[in-house]
């Protein structure tokens, strides 16, 4: 009785050492497909900036005043009782432009009467300080200071019965003086630098693709979102005001991007300090099904050895996650079944090759795997996909640099404005998974400027 006891339990680990090595080798094991997860779906953005220099020299503002500036500038009482004055320009103005300032001198001649008594026209130079700015509603405007006088005075003068001070005199209309001065200058800025209507052109063709090169079907797409103004620069004789229009930039190769309906000219942004760098994203996409044909012929039919045991990948498969690359592997030999891995995508912009790092094993297959082949989950077949899932981009990336490069060295945005972009750098800015594809997305650095010609 002891002996078949014994016989029947011998029998019973047979068979459930049997049923083991079946799960092991014979019988398919599948594990579970990962739990679909969000992807992200757009790349991260850098703004450019559009560099727009309004430039006037000090010459040709002087030029409009002194066209612009009336003879007869004040006639009238002063503040000595009695007294009246009659001011005239007896000369040309002159314009300087230094430390951020236009600096105005106007030369001329003050009359004085007291009843029955004149003295004759004393020349004098008034000097007046200046600094322009704009308004959110897009007007330039200036404000103007009186600074004093460029010529000595005798410090008491007589007329009639009387003694004065000139100085003072003059001090009594330079009020009137200067505002005519102000407003006129103010006008003929507006006139000289038609602001609005300047960058609105801008503003609209940037918002159209433009064709950088026929031989790639390279475009160039702006996304413009806002207009800045740095404060006057005045100096060495040159007026210049630098606005600049924040824009997303990126380089398409392909079909004319769809145009996007015309945004409005927003309010004028006043700034102390912009980036007036530009730059522009250039997009890389690796298609999961270049990666598998990359891939196939060092895997798919390949035997792979651990602790005595053997697969072969019969089919071999890729595709997006969330932020994760997935492989699916079918083996069969010593462990029949379908499994999942997965991977993080990393890009190297001084190699320029796209790898990929933590392969591991879907949570799942970890489970599965640990009841049925732990020698399959520590083997060697996650360093084997990594070093075939690596891809070198430097023929797209060059290109691409390259089209940027000479396209915007000299690129016409419309009849006599063109786009000048002096490309420096290379720099990495972001890396997505997507249902299909990998993006990536470096973008070119430089300094850009509007040519008006």
């Amino acid at each position: 009785m002891v002996l078949i006891k014994r016989t029947v339990s011998l029998v019973a680990l047979l068979l459930l050492a049997a049923s083991l090595c079946s799960c092991a080798g014979g019988k398919a094991v599948t594990a579970e497909r990962p739990r679909d997860e969000a992807f992200r779906t757009t790349l991260k953005k850098e703004t450019s900036t559009l560099n727009i220099p309004i430039e006037i020299t000090t010459d040709e503002l002087a030029r409009v005043l002194n066209q612009t500036i009336r003879r007869d500038l004040y006639k009238g009482s002063t503040r000595t009782r009695g007294m009246s004055a009659e001011v005239v320009r007896n000369g040309p103005i002159v314009v300087s432009a230094a430390d951020d300032f236009l600096y105005v001198t106007l030369p001329i001649s003050m009359s004085l009467s007291y009843g029955m008594f004149e003295i004759p026209a004393i020349p004098l130079k008034l000097k007046f300080k200046a600094t322009a700015g704009a308004t959110p509603d897009w007007r330039l405007h200036t404000e103007i200071y009186y600074q004093g006088l460029s010529d000595l005075l005798a410090e008491e003068v007589g007329i009639g019965p009387l003694s004065f001070k000139p100085r003072s005199i003059v001090e009594g209309f330079t009020q009137p003086v200067q505002r005519v001065v102000s407003d006129l200058i103010t006008q003929k800025i507006n006139e000289l630098i038609p602001l609005k209507a300047q960058v609105a052109k801008v503003w609209e063709r940037a918002q159209k693709p433009v064709l950088l090169d026929k031989t790639y079907n390279a475009w160039l797409k702006l996304t413009p979102r806002e207009v800045m103004m740095y404060p006057l620069y005045a100096r060495n004789n040159r007026v210049r005001l630098s606005v600049g229009i924040s824009t997303y930039a990126e380089l398409v190769v392909g079909s004319e991007p769809a145009a996007q309906p015309l945004q409005p000219l927003p309010k004028l942004t006043l700034v102390n300090t912009f980036d007036k760098t530009f730059r522009i994203a250039l997009n890389a996409d690796l298609y999961y099904k270049d990666l598998r044909d990359i891939a196939a012929p060092q895997l798919l039919n390949k035997r792979f050895d651990s602790d005595g045991k053997s697969i072969v990948i019969k089919e071999f498969d890729l595709y997006g996650n969330g932020d994760k690359l997935v492989i699916k592997l079918q083996t069969q030999g010593s462990l029949d079944g379908v499994f999942y891995l997965t991977a993080r995508p990393v890009f190297n912009l001084q190699t320029n090759i796209l790898s990929v790092e933590d392969v591991d094993f879907d949570m799942q297959t970890q489970d599965l795997l640990l009841q049925s082949a732990d020698w399959f989950l520590h083997g060697s077949i996650r360093g084997k996909i990594q070093e075939q899932l690596n891809m070198n981009l430097t023929r797209q990336i060059d290109q691409s640099r390259q089209m940027a490069g000479k396209a915007l060295a000299r690129m016409q945005l419309m009849e006599h404005v063109f786009l000048k972009c002096d490309i420096k750098d290379l720099k990495f800015n972001d890396v997505i998974v997507q249902r299909d594809k990998i993006s990536i997305q470096v973008y070119t650095e430089g300094e850009s400027a509007l040519i008006v010609q």
